[in-house]
């Protein structure tokens, strides 16, 4: 897991700016910024996705790259959806996977990356979930 996120928190998709701007926003819902969890906890992660205006992400669709399944055999998948709410606290993303399906509360500790999709952006124009790539088509 620590290997995934070292790989999404490429220079390229991390933002640069003001950690308080709406730019930020902008960036991480067009697909052009990686929201990426800390590995530990007490990181600043945690803190910088409670700053986003989280009440906005509800009306664009995200990917949500996860770690799914029991360990060590886990496997990576990619869902896509609106984020709901977040509670730093718990340390757990609701999420609604597109489709209609039920939100669900993703603990962090599962959580690779979160990113907007660069090519589709709508309802209907993507499926609920996917196989993980490595985030070069988005």
């Amino acid at each position: 897991m620590t290997g995934v996120r070292a790989a999404r928190r490429d220079p390229g998709r991390t933002f640069q700016g003001d950690l308080g701007s709406i730019a930020r926003y902008d960036e991480l819902v067009v697909g052009r910024y990686s929201w990426v969890p800390d590995d530990d906890a007490g990181g600043s992660a945690s803190a910088e996705l409670a700053e986003l205006p989280v009440h906005w992400l509800k009306d664009w669709m995200l990917c949500l790259d996860v770690e799914c399944g029991p360990r060590p055999g886990t496997a990576l998948h990619r869902l896509y959806g609106t984020v709901i709410a977040f509670d730093p606290g718990t340390g757990s993303l609701e999420f609604s996977p597109a489709g209609g399906h039920t939100s669900v509360g993703v603990p962090l500790h599962r959580v690779v990356a979160l990113t907007g999709d660069r090519q589709r952006r709508r309802i209907g124009q993507v499926p609920a979930h996917e196989p993980y790539d490595d985030g070069s088509t988005t």
